[in-house]
């Protein structure tokens, strides 16, 4: 008998389906973690939910996660064995993702239920391991929470949080604290991914208390864990106001603030009083814009179902607790496509058309290769690779009998991220206009001088047309360009139904990703960083935020529906006086997401000399917001070359 709990649950019955072994394997792990330190609070758990030695773990992504380094010869053979019936979709155009599923319980309905709901729900049933394995989840959930009750009990804890946890999550809350201690260990039980919807879900028991700490130190367990985004609105509400009170200062969760043309007044000022303080909380998203396009995507899912839109991970677009959403289930690494494909083929194309159209067509079948592997990746998933604790809490496995990885969930679809937009576009700008316009170079000496960095060369390069600053001429070739990269993705369909959606999101994944990709066109060096996401390179939006918004809006964003993430940095004093207007026109043009940093120069040189005296330095990175002096080097040095745009 192995060690590993996880393990030692998954191998107890080898006959039974991986199903049932997972199950039995989440439970058997459940009854031996470590309990997390309970120091002070009202929540329990809290902080880190892993913090014992097993090697083997269930994960909210892949079921499970090991260290083989940590295992014995035989169980790692197990865990060996386990494994090579996943293959996950290849590197090097993993940029961000390779075969990850974030989701999210449907919060609301197990607090309106209960678990004692669902496990009625279960029991009804045919009889087999689909029903066994299900039950043998809530039975771990059940031993757990009365661990933390014992637990509780010998650290003295409060006695009303004590109370609480005899109640719920099994029982539907009685009052709105109730409420916050079931969200929480729905939170934990998950696996600490994404937290949904929680102005919507948590509101019917809510009267008005002051939540603000509470929902802080909710958020502080998030942040703990690592973990990822909740959206708030558009039906704004007291709690929506609370959850803006208590962002301020927090990393975590990436609040998603869903933005309509009538949002009242007083959230709008409170928005920007949060992204002022310093966190790039909340991001801004276009509710309107995301809603049309959606259900021009997918026009069966009823309205009712596309209102629970939530960014899950880092912000790949799903519905709360109704869907399977592969996020990020690949990347297209597209420099790298463009650099191997310019020095390859630029000499053998006589104009700048042909030159275009033929690297559309290697982008193509890059991009078809890569769909094709997600689907042999999804296909194996859903045979080897169930995930029982999801198919517990996302609709509507339950009702259909199915595994959330083999079609149970109600809906179902793919985010596919796209890194480098900006790089290519710059780098197709400077090609077009030193080769096929002035014609300084010929294909051979344009790559001999982009190798050696040739200083008058990387000087025309600089005053070629770029993007980020509304040159019509410009935006004229990113609309083009990239409309044709996003159609790629129409010609493939999801194994598991639905659709692959493009996205550019590449939080600090910009950094290894530009690391095998040679020096380009746009100026960058060979292996340095990409773009951040889809913002201008080397702080080459210079003409002001209202021009680098237009050139935003010409990359035909609604198209990137798996979230097309732009980062800007502004003052404190032009968020307060004009981040309104200034977001309220980029939506009007098509725009779909907007974050904001607003931290000081100064501070983040400062930081990079003395780390220790700026631990909560928080700045806003592809998708998500993060500790300055967590950010890798390179990363550091980009975040820093962007521009700041003052009044």
């Amino acid at each position: 008998m192995s060690n590993e709990p996880y393990l030692a649950g998954f191998m107890e019955y080898p006959e039974r389906s991986r199903f049932y072994r997972h199950a039995l394997a989440y439970r058997r792990y459940l009854n031996a973690v470590t309990m997390p330190v309970y120091e002070s609070g009202l929540l329990y758990p809290c902080g880190k939910a892993r913090i014992d030695g097993y090697a083997v773990r269930p994960d909210y992504s892949y079921t499970f996660t090991a260290q083989l380094s940590k295992l014995s010869d035989e169980d790692a053979a197990i865990v060996r064995e386990e494994e090579e019936l996943l293959p996950r979709p290849k590197a090097p155009h993993n940029v961000g993702g390779s075969g990850y599923t974030h989701s999210m319980p449907h919060f609301g309905r197990v607090l309106k239920e209960g678990l004692s709901g669902y496990q009625a729900r279960v029991e009804k049933l045919p009889e087999g391991d689909f029903r066994d394995g299900l039950l043998e989840v809530l039975a771990g959930m059940r031993e757990y929470t009365a661990r933390c009750v014992k637990y509780l009990r010998e650290a003295d804890a409060p006695p009303v949080l004590i109370s609480a946890l005899g109640h719920v999550p099994f029982s539907p809350p009685r009052n709105f604290y109730e409420a916050m201690v079931a969200y929480n260990m729905i939170y934990y039980l998950d696996g600490c991914d994404n937290p949904g919807r929680i102005d919507e879900d948590l509101l019917p028991y809510y009267r008005g208390e002051d939540a603000v700490g509470l929902m802080r130190r909710f958020f502080q367990n998030v942040d703990d864990n690592d973990a990822w985004s909740s959206s708030i609105g558009p039906a704004y509400n007291d709690l929506t106001r609370v959850i803006l009170r208590a962002i301020p200062g927090m990393r975590r969760p990436s609040l998603e603030l869903r933005i309509t043309p009538d949002m009242p007044d007083d959230i709008w000022e409170l928005a920007c009083e949060a992204i002022a303080s310093g966190g790039g909380q909340p991001a801004l998203y276009n509710e309107d814009a995301f809603q049309k396009k959606l259900a021009e995507v997918f026009p069966y899912i009823p309205k009712e179902d596309l209102m629970r839109f939530n960014g899950g991970g880092c912000t790949e677009t799903m519905l709360a607790g109704i869907s399977n959403v592969g996020s990020l289930d690949a990347g297209i690494n597209l420099p790298l496509i463009f650099a191997e494909f310019m020095h390859a083929h630029l000499k053998d194309c006589p104009t700048f058309g042909m030159f275009v159209a033929e690297l559309l067509q290697e982008i193509r079948r890059v991009t078809l290769e890569t769909l094709d592997g997600v689907n042999e990746f999804r296909r194996a998933r859903a045979l080897y690779r169930p995930q029982p604790v999801r198919t517990l809490l996302v609709e509507d496995c339950i009702e259909r009998g199915l595994d959330f990885n083999a079609g149970g969930a109600r809906w179902s679809w793919s985010v596919v991220n796209i890194a480098g937009i900006p790089n290519v576009l710059d780098s197709l700008l400077a090609i077009r206009e030193l080769i096929y316009r002035k014609g300084y170079y010929n294909a051979d000496g344009f790559l001999k001088a982009l190798e050696s960095r040739d200083a008058l060369f990387l000087k025309r390069c600089d005053a070629a047309p770029h993007y980020g600053v509304a040159d019509p001429d410009a935006d004229e070739l990113a609309h083009d360009f990239t409309k044709a990269v996003y159609e790629f993705f129409g010609e493939r369909i999801p194994c598991t139904g639905g659709a692959f959606l493009p996205s550019s999101i590449q939080f600090v994944t910009y950094g290894a990703a530009g690391k095998i990709v040679s020096a380009t066109p746009d100026g960058r060096a060979d292996g340095t960083p990409l773009a951040d996401s889809l913002a201008p390179i080397f702080a080459r939006d210079t003409e002001g935020p209202t021009a680098l918004l237009q050139s935003a809006a010409a990359l035909n964003l609604s198209e990137l529906l798996g979230t097309p993430v732009l980062n800007l940095r502004l003052s404190r004093a032009y968020i307060k006086d004009h981040l309104r207007a200034l977001t309220e026109g980029f939506f009007a043009q098509g725009g779909m997401q907007l974050q904001v940093s607003c931290m000081s120069r100064k501070d983040m040189l400062d930081a990079r000399e003395h780390p220790e005296n700026h631990k909560n330095l928080i700045v806003r990175v592809g998708g998500y917001s993060e500790y300055f002096i967590r950010l890798s080097d390179d990363i550091q040095l980009a975040v820093l070359a962007r521009t700041e745009h003052d009044v």
